[in-house]
């Protein structure tokens, strides 16, 4: 069994040693509850400790806003009810409406939450400074790798969602006046800053862990970065550099993980496929309450599965997942594997490890046989024939499906999951490649990447041939680089990485250049919600209705789905919305901000 204790032993230390030195107390005896960094930080011990801390940071759920960053982009509906989000008096329903204004609580916890790290992590930088000519070479350069990785990650995450990437360089503790009222830093001083410390990890850091160091940094993580970094300012060369040693380095033991058991479950938990995971565990420190920022564990699970403010699929996401074409060649897509003439499953593999659907009755889902006969109580659909539409579905990647028969039977509390956050994986890599690729006339070189993430799910692959040859099916189709481009932008980066990482999926539609007018098109794309008969478990035939989406209604009675995205394609505003603001008490502390 993976061993979580030690990642986050220490989470509990004191964090501001050595800050604010200058202020030190002026008493005649030592004050007792105060230490000084002269107390502290005197070896590898002790900043290990600390850097255990600067890992815990990752613990907030507001580092990643992921409700929030969902909503705000094309892959999340706020609310289990429709026409409108319930309830509105939450600020988080604003990100779906696109009225978010710099007071919004979320954006102040996640400005925060990340500067929380980088002080964190500043504070162990500068105690390695110190003790370095007493340390060990070895221990030493990796831990000063670890803590420059995670200020390099946190300075990524506020560049990529805030004030166009102008935001405060955070590069030592505050100790001079001046130190607390730093003004903000341009853009492109910004990436090289973080690109520095990421550099300096990925040269420093080892290509893989112990199992008792899992979840803290590696080499493949740190080049996972700025991998990403550079294609997100289409520096695609560069990109290519480090996305081809994550994806060729045999040092990385990665590797896509087909063992369906394993895919965003608790038993997959650091898989080949994990480069880089957030670790949780309800054991340690069950004396914090759910809503503190250092628990041990999440309230992702109970996000995306609660009766209210949670974030559930959009139709749009509902219909794509389901209506994915699935290989006949592949014996996983048969009801019976050992026939290839037996019918075909309801739903696709992909769908059935992400999200929940009506329809798929062969994916056993809080120890029931599916979804439908999962809890009475869950609200999927309308409760009878003349009553609203509800939701049609679950994201399932970060609740415990697989474990019991619904997040409120969670031994430890519904908003206490254990289950791990996977930020960056593999499958994510392949599709970045993919995209540089494309975007560099490597039409093939994009379409084998893509096609090696789609035979993973058993999916119709794209062109006309390729690695797998005869053996799977191909759709046959002629791609160019734009056509190449529309699948990543429109099916297999928002269906395969729905809810991942840190605002994946509005950051690629910003940074294409499309929020606007994928919001537009959305708004103008009509869905049906539609009954579902079916025989359950014992032989009963149950009628579900408005629970099926479907683009033209048959024969069943339905509805059509309120349009989710009329009101954010309305209130977007080009130029403004696209990034979020610095937050408002942080502008009237600080003077100096400058936008």
């Amino acid at each position: 069994m993976i061993m979580k204790r030690f990642i986050y032993k220490y989470t509990s230390i004191v964090l501001a040693v050595g800050f604010l030195n200058s202020c030190s107390p002026d008493l005649t005896e030592t004050n007792p509850n105060y230490t000084d960094s002269s107390n502290y930080w005197n070896n590898l011990t002790e900043t290990n400790k600390g850097l255990t801390s600067a890992y815990a940071t990752l613990l907030s759920q507001f580092v990643l806003n992921m409700r929030e960053e969902a909503v705000r982009s094309d892959m999340g509906w706020y609310s289990t009810v429709r026409p409108t989000p319930f309830p509105t008096t939450d600020l988080g329903y604003t990100f779906w409406y696109q009225t978010y204004g710099n007071d919004n609580q979320f954006i102040e916890r996640h400005w925060a939450a990340c500067y929380r790290g980088t002080f964190r992590a500043n504070q162990v930088i500068e105690a390695l400074e110190k003790i370095k000519a007493s340390s060990d070479n070895e221990k030493w350069t990796q831990q000063m790798a670890e803590a420059r990785f995670l200020r390099g990650l946190f300075h990524f995450y506020l560049h990529t969602s805030f004030n166009k990437g102008r935001i405060i360089i955070d590069d030592h503790t505050p100790v001079t006046n001046e130190d607390f009222f730093r003004s903000t830093s341009s853009s492109d001083a910004v990436l090289a800053f973080f690109r520095a410390d990421l550099k300096y990890a990925y040269d420093n850091l080892p290509p893989t862990r112990t199992p008792e160091e899992l979840g803290r940094a590696t080499k493949g993580a740190a080049a996972t970065l700025l991998g990403t970094s550079y294609l997100y300012q289409e520096e695609y060369e560069a990109a290519k550099v480090y996305l081809n040693d994550v994806i060729t380095n045999s040092a990385y033991k990665y590797s896509l993980v087909t063992d369906m058991s394993k895919l965003f479950t608790t038993a997959g938990e650091f898989n080949a496929e994990s480069i880089f995971e957030i670790n949780f565990d309800a054991k340690l420190r069950p004396d914090l309450g759910q809503f503190d920022e250092e628990i041990l564990t999440t309230r992702a699970a109970f996000l995306c599965f609660s009766q209210n403010l949670c974030v559930t699929p959009p139709a749009w996401v509902a219909y794509a997942y389901k209506t994915e074409p699935m290989d006949p060649k592949d014996s996983r897509n048969h009801l019976v594997p050992t026939n290839l003439t037996s019918p075909l499953r309801n739903v696709p593999l992909r769908a059935s490890a992400m999200i929940t659907l009506p329809e798929d009755l062969q994916t056993p889902v809080y120890l029931a046989p599916n979804v439908l006969e999962a809890n009475p109580a869950l609200p999927m659909g309308a409760v009878n024939a003349t009553a609203s539409i509800r939701i049609f579905g679950f994201y399932k990647k970060y609740t415990n499906h697989d474990l019991y028969t619904g997040e409120g039977a969670n031994p430890d509390g519904a908003q206490k999951s254990s289950k791990n956050i996977t930020l960056n994986r593999l499958a994510e890599v392949y599709l970045m490649q993919a995209e540089c690729y494309a975007k560099t006339g490597n039409v093939q070189g994009a379409l084998d990447l893509i096609n090696k993430v789609r035979a993973r799910w058993g999916l119709v692959l794209y062109g006309t041939s390729g690695e797998y040859g005869s053996a799977r099916t191909y759709d046959g189709i002629a791609y160019t680089a734009d056509m190449v481009m529309n699948k990543l932008m429109y099916v297999d980066r928002p269906l395969e990485l729905s809810l991942e990482g840190h605002a994946l999926r509005f950051t690629d539609l910003r940074r294409w250049g499309i929020v606007k007018s994928n919001f537009e098109r959305l708004a103008t794309d009509n869905y049906y919600a539609e009954d579902y008969k079916f025989v359950n478990s014992k032989g009963t035939t149950i009628t579900k209705y408005r629970i099926s989406v479907v683009k033209t209604p048959g024969t069943m009675p339905s509805s059509l789905v309120p349009n989710e995205f009329a009101i954010p394609a309305q209130n977007f505003v080009e130029g403004v919305s696209e990034y979020l603001p610095i937050p408002s008490n942080e502008v009237a502390r600080n003077p100096n901000l400058t936008k």
